[in-house]
């Protein structure tokens, strides 16, 4: 499913056309991310939410830099990520995306203290000494860190190394936010008062966030939320109202939203899968979508992983669905 957003200037500032990505694991080729349509406004905050495996982090790798599309367009702004060389890919992760990872060694070095982790990332990208010193101590304030500037990692509760990661991320003031299940390893109330920080911290400095979870009680910090399952993206429908989620009469017909009938109406036939983890619905059109072509070149493909739009209740399907 797409989602259109812009920047206000017509355009997205993240743009995902027909992404996909497939591994070579020994003799075989799995495919994590099936040709994903996706874009995003510059300024807003998107959470992705599915099971483990299905695609989340793969996404975030891709924009983030740290791995390249097997097929697709993928960019942000005006920087069309497949065609970075090595520098300037790594230009790009250093300047212009932060990362916030799960796990606390891949965001700090256990040796130094939380201030000299975060001036870190700004004597990579060759900022003078007295002026990362300076936006160190500003950043550990805005994250309500000032105090323990001089702590390491170990000194420093889940939560805490958790602000100073998101310090370490805003260091050289990227315009991009990914965030790989931040506050996977916090207790309820951390995970809520680091998405708070989050959420003001985006306002502060005008940030695009993008954040997968598995937690619906943090992505409902997001403006939207979309669902990763199977490497297909969908837009998660239940959390947006009585009226956006799909309702079932005594007669075991599925009355079906708005936005979910826009997405079928102009479909030359709609095909009804009965699946394990429940019911899929996909538009067949008479052309065929170039998606499958590219998949159908990297290995043989069931039907229904793209644009398909699945409903569960009680975990039992519907043999009859109508609109």
């Amino acid at each position: 499913m797409a989602n259109n957003a812009s920047n206000g200037t017509g355009q997205p500032y993240i743009n995902c056309t027909n992404v996909v990505k497939a591994y070579t694991v020994g003799d075989h080729e799995i495919v994590a991310l099936r040709g994903i349509d996706f874009t995003m406004a510059k300024g807003e905050m998107v959470a992705i939410v599915g099971p483990s495996g299905a695609g989340k982090s793969s996404l975030l790798n891709l924009l983030g830099g740290l791995d390249t599309p097997t097929a697709g367009r993928l960019t942000v702004g005006d920087i069309n990520l497949i065609d970075l060389k090595r520098q300037k890919l790594a230009e790009y992760r250093l300047r212009l995306v932060g990362f916030v990872w799960q796990q606390v060694g891949r965001n700090l070095l256990p040796h130094r203290s939380a201030l000299r982790n975060v001036m870190l990332p700004m004597m990579l990208a060759g900022t003078g000494w007295r002026e990362r010193r300076t936006r160190a101590k500003e950043l550990l304030a805005a994250v309500g860190m000032a105090e323990h500037a001089h702590k390491r990692p170990a000194q420093l509760s889940g939560g805490q190394q958790q602000r100073v990661a998101i310090a370490v991320a805003l260091a050289n003031e990227p315009q991009l936010l990914l965030a790989d299940e931040l506050t996977g390893a916090l207790d309820h109330a951390s995970a809520i008062q680091v998405m708070q920080l989050i959420a003001d911290l985006r306002q502060r400095y005008g940030l695009t966030i993008l954040m997968v979870t598995h937690d619906m009680e943090v992505a409902a910090f997001a403006d939207r939320v979309l669902t990763l399952r199977d490497g297909a993206l969908g837009q998660h429908m239940t959390e947006a109202g009585e009226e956006a989620a799909p309702s079932l009469d005594g007669e075991g017909r599925i009355r079906l939203p708005v936005a979910v009938r826009s997405q079928l109406n102009d479909a030359a036939r709609i095909t009804v899968e009965i699946r394990p983890e429940g019911v899929l619905l996909r538009p067949e059109h008479e052309a065929a979508d170039d998606t499958d072509a590219v998949l159908q070149d990297i290995l043989p493909q069931k039907d229904g992983h793209r644009r398909g739009l699945r409903f569960w209740r009680n975990g039992h399907a519907k043999e009859e669905v109508r609109q």
